[in-house]
């Protein structure tokens, strides 16, 4: 199986990597358009967990498949996107990340197109799992492909602006989309679809994001076992990164996915939470470029601990002030702070493995988490909604997030020492 893949990705790990290359692949890696362009087309990959709320609304009332159907649904496309992003990341070396992506947002195209005309409720979870799957090769292919550039800081900065900025939108204008008439839902599926083909077009920008001669690896004689895929994610420091954004994914999804219900404890109803939301995420998609100015000046862990905090006193403004301004407050705090902690800990990631094979699992693990971390806070917010259990499970698991991160130096420090 593995080996039919490789034919078809066929990462150039052994080819001349100094060939010179033409069109999108042509372009400087540590540039902003290059890395602009890698960030959008990751950003589009990742649309069923972006859009993940107006998905879910959509299934519910405009296909009718009923809440608990739209949950699962919903589902099988994050479980496509895990998937294909645990794929790649075991291959990053082997690869061609160009090839992922390109193919990944085929198969995204191809399968959300037949969301147009098939709207049986099992046809339609097959093609979201589906459409997922190809969502999740690119996102994980753009993951790796910028954690081999000199200013990482700066690339998962832009990527991770995208990553608010496109939700934030999303749920904006997609809500009003859908009620605007009977076609609604078509509607809303043509407007991705344009953006997807647009990724498509830009996905060859991946050919600048090249694996330094020095990472790449000589599996055909068998040497350097400890630079395989598998060998640089069992190492110290790799293992507490991928716990720790795994943690980190679940503390944001428990609060994230009973946002609007802690917006109806504040007496707000359900289109001011949306709007709220909406303008919350594109001021911390702006508030990200910060982090691609401020780069490494300060390290990495003193913005990380700095974003880490201000998530805590966001989730304490929700609990103290449950009143609109409170909520707007609290809401405008904590994605501000995620979108300056998560750049942080991808660049961590980077440092760690300049292949991305790191990063990439991270993603993955950082999946897992946020599918985790509502099904924990629903066990403590109950069928009486106790969403303010929500907020106090998200603290706790904040603050764990960060005691990995903290450990990650300290390692390298005994390493240093026995050397």
């Amino acid at each position: 199986m593995i080996g039919r893949l490789d034919s078809v990705f066929g990462h150039a790990a052994h080819a001349n990597q100094s060939a010179k290359k033409n069109g999108l692949g042509g372009l400087n890696p540590d540039g902003w358009l290059a890395q602009t362009m890698a960030g959008f087309v990751g950003s589009i990959a990742l649309s069923p967990l972006m859009l993940l709320p107006v998905l879910v609304y959509a299934y519910d009332e405009h296909l009718g498949f009923g809440p608990d159907m739209a949950g699962r649904i919903s589902s099988a496309a994050l479980i496509g996107l895990a998937l294909a992003t645990v794929l790649v990341s075991l291959r990053t070396k082997h690869w061609s990340m160009t090839r992922v992506s390109v193919v990944g947002m085929i198969i995204m195209l191809v399968f959300t197109a037949l969301t147009l005309v098939m709207h049986d409720a099992k046809t339609f979870f097959v093609l979201t799992l589906l459409a997922g799957f190809g969502g999740g090769l690119t996102q994980a292919a753009v993951a790796a492909a910028l954690s081999r550039t000199k200013n990482a800081e700066r690339a998962f900065a832009i990527f991770t602006c995208f990553q608010f900025v496109y939700p934030g939108l999303g749920a904006y204008f997609f809500p009003r989309i859908l009620d605007s008439s009977d076609m609604g839902f078509n509607l809303m599926q043509s407007g991705q679809l344009v953006l997807i083909a647009a990724a498509l077009v830009l996905a060859p920008v991946m050919g600048a994001f090249r694996l330094r001669s020095d990472l790449r690896d000589a599996d055909d004689v068998g040497a350097n076992k400890d630079q395989m895929e598998w060998a640089l994610l069992l190492r110290g420091p790799a293992i507490l990164s991928i716990i720790g954004i795994m943690i980190y994914g679940a503390s944001n999804g428990a609060i994230w996915a009973y946002s609007e219900g802690i917006g109806r404890l504040s007496g707000l109803d359900v289109l001011a939470i949306g709007d709220i939301i909406a303008y919350a995420n594109i001021v911390a998609g702006l508030a990200a470029l910060g982090v691609a100015w401020l780069g490494n000046r300060l390290g990495h862990f003193i913005p990380l601990i700095g974003g880490i905090l201000g998530q805590l006193l966001s989730m304490y403004v929700y609990m103290a002030f449950p009143t609109e301004a409170g909520y707007i407050a609290g809401t405008l705090i904590f994605c501000v702070s995620w979108a300056i902690v998560f750049p942080y800990f991808l660049s961590i990631q980077s440092d760690l493995d300049h292949s991305g094979t790191v990063v990439a699992f991270g993603q993955f693990t950082n999946l897992v988490g946020t599918a985790f971390g509502p099904a924990l806070a629903a066990a403590y917010v109950g069928q009486e909604g106790d969403f303010a259990a929500a907020i106090w499970i998200s603290e706790v698991m904040t603050v764990m997030a960060l005691v990995p991160m903290v450990l990650i130096p300290i390692l390298y420090r005994k390493k240093l020492a026995l050397h």
